[in-house]
């Protein structure tokens, strides 16, 4: 019986860890510079078209790619070589017809969804530009799976790099040049970034593809399935995948419809007036106290905390679906060879993982969450969102990799279910929470944050009853959750000391959903400068601090170490200074 090797699982995850973050390094070059000559109103344009595009993309493919990634990999355990390429080609076929599809709906949809959904005709231009993206992003996701199921994620890995380069240097020219004519028109050139980024990505992939063709076996040691077959298997797997990954993306277009719909049932009061005018910087004409707030200022609150708070908060987790990329071929492939102890210790390590590097970004960025907007907007108006946001960070992850177990070991409805509960919870609590005068914006956070709370609960245990791990509880959660929390002393202390010597703001943990004054921000390039020092001082400390208790703590476990490239040398020098049992 062939053994799955430890090193594939975290090799591959490095290797999309890797390309994860110069992807958001460039990510964050766009995005911020892009805020800044959009503002709030463009901003609110380019993600309402964002958002519908990422819906439509994910109930067209989401669950196509993983489908393919699974099978590949387990016709590769079985050495079915030549099998690998025919589920390609039927891949391929599927996906193309499937975003066509999708491309059509949002290009002849546009004027509906813009005028008539989103109440925003501002958006129209923005939807036309990103249309296309969805039959190259579609084709595209084919051969990621392919790879991805052959355990290679280079060619995944360029293809991100490329496609965020394409974004960036085409959406902030669009944005740019055009900014001048329109804000409507700057909004849609930068969001077709997004769709040449699609297209030149997926012709990189075509030519890794085709490059490597003759250098992968052909031969089967059993008989292929035939392509019918393949067909439907392919689907088996993908349509409850996808049904599960569109009610999660459709979290996105909920808050996308609703919260400026519900914030425009809101009646203003004289202290939302004058959170309205004051800290958010809208025209008093548009915030008349005793009528209910317009929609002008309902995209001013919205692209605040769509296009600074969201924008921070889904950084961790698209770091962590490095692992739960990696995880659906390594689990499938080990279940493949009846190799359920390689199955359980690969599950095990994932959600140890996971737990590790989600706690601090949760806990850092919210402790962090004034100063790093000033360093990257210079507008602080997300401030006390971006902290309640936060903490949701760890419950995202968690569900993002078990989520991927679970299709992984063949129970692929259970995602769907749980995702429709926190589906439908978030629904009703964003209904009810953003129209709430004193909460108003305020609601869209708390209403993820128990939304993906209760989904991450309910995965655990499916996971817990299906391929049985040790969820040891101490060493899972306790000890990562110790460790988050002295980090987060430390960075709060750290950056406070040093703010004082410089003579800067001062973090202030206070959350205030009606704040009554502006925001500290913007600040003086001199006095920006000086918190950019306070925080890289801060950020410093606090993986030093962040790594020494999960170190002192034994958090980390021989097995998650040994999983690293290099990983044995590095448990070994370990364990002989008695850093590691």
């Amino acid at each position: 019986m062939k053994e799955i090797k430890k090193q594939s699982f975290m090799e591959g995850a490095a290797v999309l860890v890797v390309a994860h973050l110069v992807v958001k390094i460039i990510g964050a070059c766009f995005k911020i510079p892009l805020a800044n000559i959009l503002h709030e109103t463009g901003m609110a344009f380019f993600t309402r078209a964002y958002n519908l595009y990422a819906a439509m993309f994910v109930m067209a493919t989401a669950g196509l790619p993983v489908a393919v990634s699974k099978m590949v990999s387990e016709s590769l355990a079985k050495k079915n070589y030549g099998e690998s390429k025919k589920i390609l080609r039927a891949a391929v076929i599927l996906l193309t017809i499937i975003g066509a599809a999708g491309t059509c709906v949002l290009f002849f949809g546009a004027r509906p969804f813009a005028e008539g959904a989103f109440n925003s005709p501002g958006s129209y231009l923005s939807i036309v530009a990103i249309s296309p993206a969805i039959l190259f992003i579609s084709m595209l996701s084919a051969f990621r799976g392919y790879f991805q199921g052959h355990s290679n994620m280079i060619p995944t890995a360029y293809s991100e790099v490329l496609e965020s380069v394409a974004k960036l240097v085409i959406g902030l020219a669009g944005a740019y040049f055009l900014m001048s004519v329109s804000v409507e028109l700057a909004a849609a050139g930068a969001v077709f970034g997004v769709t040449l980024g699609g297209l030149f990505a997926l012709l990189l992939l075509v030519f890794f593809y085709y490059k490597n063709k003759r250098s992968t076996p052909s031969y089967n040691t059993t008989a292929a399935r035939s392509t019918s077959t393949i067909f439907v298997k392919l689907l088996t797997i993908a349509v409850p995948i996808t049904i599960g990954a569109a009610v999660m993306s459709l979290t996105n277009v909920i808050d996308t419809f609703m919260i400026g719909n519900r914030l425009q049932a809101i009646s203003v009061t004289p202290d939302l007036f004058r959170t309205l005018t004051e800290f958010f910087g809208v025209n008093p004409q548009d915030a008349m106290v005793g009528a209910n707030i317009s929609h002008e200022a309902a995209d001013v609150m919205y692209g605040s905390y769509s296009g600074y708070a969201m924008s921070l908060f889904n950084l961790p987790p698209s770091i962590v679906t490095s692992i739960s990329m990696s995880i659906v071929p390594a689990i499938s492939a080990a279940l493949a060879i009846s190799n359920k102890s390689q199955a359980r210790l690969l599950t095990e390590s994932s959600i140890r993982i996971t737990t590790i590097f989600s706690l601090p970004c949760a806990i850092g960025l919210a402790v962090l969450s004034t100063p790093i907007l000033i360093c990257l907007y210079n507008n602080a108006r997300a401030q006390d969102t971006l902290t309640l946001l936060s903490l949701a960070i760890v419950f995202v992850c968690t569900v993002s990799v078990s989520t991927a177990i679970l299709q992984a070991a063949g129970h692929v409805f259970i995602p769907v279910r749980n995702m429709l509960i926190g589906g439908l919870f978030k629904v009703v609590s964003n209904y009810v929470l953003i129209a709430v005068p004193a909460l108003n914006i305020g609601g869209a956070p708390v209403s993820t944050f128990c939304c993906y709370l209760l989904i991450a609960g309910l995965n655990l245990m499916s996971i817990k009853k299906i391929i049985k791990p040790n969820f040891n509880v101490r060493d899972f959660i306790i000890k990562p959750f110790i460790s988050a929390l002295i980090m987060g002393l430390i960075v709060y202390l750290s950056f406070n000391v040093a703010a004082g010597l410089l003579g800067c703001p001062l973090i202030d943990l206070s959350v205030q959903f009606v704040p009554q004054n502006a925001p500290v921000t913007p600040v003086l390039s001199s006095v920006r400068f000086k918190i950019i020092i306070a925080l890289g001082i801060s950020i410093f400390i606090g993986v030093i601090a962040y790594g020494a208790a999960i170190l002192l703590l034994r958090a980390v476990q021989k097995e998650d170490i040994e999983m690293l490239p290099k990983g044995k040398k590095i448990a070994i020098f370990l364990q002989k200074h008695k850093i590691l049992s």
